[in-house]
């Protein structure tokens, strides 16, 4: 019996020994962990607990957010004659180019909206309130799902009008242009001010809405007194003036052809056309210096464009390995919309994205590039509410 006993195995369970708290991160870690994360996902991580929604809502963090996370940038444009403003990732049209375009998702708006700029994650819409006036304007988040209180502004739609960032004082501003009541200065915050600047004389722009570069909106004008002599004007949004730019020399132009000012890696754009050639992309390296424009890439069409006059490329968007996204334009026609995709190795074989049924109605001043970002009006000094 004992040696029964003794030979038996004991099942009884063995105490269970003290649980380890799990590692805990130094929050200086966690801060640089999710600084990298891209806004969308910040946003639902705001709910994890009180100290990451405090983190996460910080403007310090939301400003490093933007310039370290390296979230995949968005294409937002609106159809013509729609309430809808759709999105579609920009990475997917390069593994895909001649795929339809998938939309990641799109907002129903609350009137005839239309999108003016986009800075820093910020949209600015504008809303009509006649065929040619824009009647107030607002700033809007679609990643935090925040917008500002109306605007009410006078702007006529085919002056000069814009929407970007004064870097120098970290404020928002938005240009009002009207040939009948002068230019003024929006300065967004609980404090903005208006200011009424200096009419760009002897120059007439082609499109009334301008491109935002780096502290500056940017027009393709025609002289007044010589409808082939072309310039950029630019107007400075920290010092509140306007200041011609030339174009790049270039002999073989032609003269019929319209230039188009567009924007790639922050540097400021322009699409020209070559004499029974293609069109070529130049960038200026340092922003106001004739000097340092650059011929980018040439862009072949083996298309027959019609109508010739006013045909062109804006460029919006580059890639780490030098491909673009552009959108063809027709000032004479805004119904006239193609978006591109020019190949850096071989710009003759560029993918086009034209004639598509979801497409073929949107404004290409309704088209833009933006990245996601967490700024919210609420951090201007704004009202704002979810929209």
């Amino acid at each position: 019996m004992r040696g029964n006993l003794l030979g038996t195995t004991d099942k009884r369970p063995k105490p269970l020994s003290p649980t380890k708290a799990p590692p805990i991160l130094p929050g200086e870690v966690i801060e640089e962990i999710l600084v990298r994360v891209p806004a969308s996902s910040l946003v639902k991580l705001k709910i994890v607990c009180k100290s990451w929604n405090a983190l996460i809502s910080n403007p310090e963090f939301v400003s490093d957010n933007l310039h370290r996370s390296r979230a995949d940038p968005r294409l937002v444009y609106r159809f013509r004659d729609s309430r809808k403003i759709h999105f579609s990732s920009v990475q997917s049209l390069f593994k895909n180019p001649s795929a339809l375009l998938t939309k990641d998702g799109c907002f129903e708006m609350d009137g005839d909206l239309h999108i003016l700029g986009s800075c820093n994650g910020l949209i600015c819409l504008g809303m009509m309130n006649s065929r040619f006036h824009l009647g107030s304007i607002r700033l809007w988040n679609p990643c935090t799902r925040s917008a500002s209180d109306w605007l009410k502004i006078r702007a006529i739609k085919d002056d000069m009008y814009g929407f970007g960032y004064d870097h120098v004082h970290d404020n928002y501003k938005f240009l009002e242009g009207c040939s009948i009541y002068g230019h003024k200065i929006h300065t967004f915050g609980s404090n903005y001010w208006t200011t009424i600047v200096q009419d760009p004389r002897f120059y007439h722009p082609k499109l009334g809405l301008g491109t935002f570069v780096y502290g500056s909106l940017n027009w393709a004008a025609q002289a007044h007194s010589n409808f082939l002599e072309w310039v950029i004007i630019s107007f400075d949004l920290a010092n509140e003036n306007f200041a011609p730019l030339s174009l790049p020399d270039m002999n073989n132009r032609d003269e019929h052809y319209d230039p188009a000012v567009g924007v790639l890696r922050d540097r400021l754009c322009v699409c020209l056309k070559e004499n029974y050639g293609g069109w070529i992309l130049w960038v200026m390296k340092e922003y106001g210096v004739q000097k340092s424009w650059t011929k980018l890439i040439t862009v072949f069409s083996n298309e027959r464009v019609y109508p010739p006059m006013f045909y062109s490329l804006k460029a919006m968007y580059m890639t780490e390995n030098d491909d673009v996204v552009a959108v063809s334009l027709s000032p004479s026609d805004s119904r006239i919309f193609k978006l591109v995709i020019i190949s850096s190795n071989d710009a003759r074989r560029s993918h086009r994205i034209f004639g598509q049924r979801t497409l073929v109605d949107a404004d290409h001043q309704n088209c833009y590039v933006y990245q996601e970002s967490l700024v919210s009006p609420s951090h201007l000094g704004l009202p704002s509410f979810h929209y």
